[in-house]
């Protein structure tokens, strides 16, 4: 996706519906990766590093909603 398509995308959705999807993301996440790990297909620490990315995605765009939207 160029700039321009990932500009034109963000700006489709608010913050708030972005911040609820990563919240579902993150949930889906903590229920899922224990699977993926057991079955030997996801280290626990990169499920560990991809659960962590997603609540700081989470955590950004809360601040942003707080300092803007």
């Amino acid at each position: 996706m160029d700039d321009l398509a990932a500009r034109s995308a963000s700006a489709r959705f608010s913050v708030r519906e972005l911040i609820e999807e990563a919240q579902r993301e993150a949930f889906m996440r903590r229920r899922v990766y224990p699977n993926q790990v057991r079955a030997g297909r996801l280290s626990q620490k990169d499920a560990d590093h991809r659960i962590d990315l997603m609540e700081a995605i989470i955590t950004r765009l809360t601040r942003t909603a707080g300092a803007g939207e």
